[in-house]
């Protein structure tokens, strides 16, 4: 029984840390990238052409 809450310890340990320096971060930058690049398309496609 002790074994298994030790296991279970570590792997819940090694999930936070993999969610909070891995995953959130990709997931952060993969978010605003895409926010950005929707923005640039929308302006390329429908932005005034006043030259």
């Amino acid at each position: 029984m002790q074994e298994q809450e030790s296991i279970s310890k570590k792997r819940e340990l090694g999930m936070f840390l993999f969610i909070t320096v891995v995953l959130f971060p990709v997931l952060s930058v993969l978010l605003v990238s895409g926010y950005g690049f929707a923005i640039w398309i929308s302006q390329l496609l429908f932005a005034p052409t006043h030259f």
